[in-house]
């Protein structure tokens, strides 16, 4: 393969990784309807059980969509940081979380309907403690449970919405597969703690 060759392939992957992501983020993070969204609120960092940070594989699927992309998240009693990388490790978006606000940071290339809400819920339903969760959806419409060891569902008004399967015990730390009933994804996050 010559140089032009070589270098036409790395154009061609690298267009395909953009879109692929942004197909995937736009899939997994367009804003719901907002009674969706608006519901299911933000926790604070300060209702982690402790900190946490974790380096993110993760694989999303939305309609005959793929895509692999990284996160890093940063999660303490003080604040909540995710930072959302393409495939060639640059930046797509942050989010960070204080516990009095939500700010919001978009790559230039980060699709418009980027729903930071979002991707703040399917992490804290995922990675947050049970019992902060219960606590915090206590007698609004929704409803969290773990009806069977490494099994979390999520409901709203009795309906399933969404349901998370962790490899292991830890969720911080290896497998976790979300299903998104409501909006049809699912994201596969291999999890490895950052030294």
């Amino acid at each position: 393969m010559n140089s032009f060759e070589s270098a036409a392939r790395q154009a061609g992957a690298l267009r395909l990784s953009a879109l692929a992501l942004t197909l995937a983020l736009t899939g997994c993070a367009v804003s719901p309807p907002r009674t969706v969204t608006s519901a299911f609120p933000v926790l604070n960092p300060a209702t982690l059980d402790a900190a946490h940070t974790a380096r993110q594989l993760v694989h999303a699927a939305f309609g005959e969509h793929d895509l692999v992309f990284q996160c890093v998240v940063d999660a303490r009693p003080d604040a909540f940081t995710v930072v959302g990388l393409d495939a060639l490790g640059q930046r797509w978006f942050s989010l960070h979380h204080d516990g009095r606000a939500l700010e919001t940071r978009l790559g230039p290339q980060a699709p418009q309907q980027l729903d930071p809400g979002r991707v703040l819920a399917d992490l804290q339903l995922a990675l947050w403690p049970l019992s902060a969760l219960q606590l915090a959806l206590a007698g609004s419409a929704w409803q969290v449970s773990e009806p069977a060891p490494a099994t979390r569902r999520l409901r709203r008004d009795g309906r399933l919405v969404a349901e998370v399967h962790y490899a292991g015990a830890d969720p911080w730390q290896g497998q976790l597969w979300l299903s998104n009933f409501e909006t049809g994804y699912t994201l596969s996050v291999e999890s490895r703690p950052v030294q």
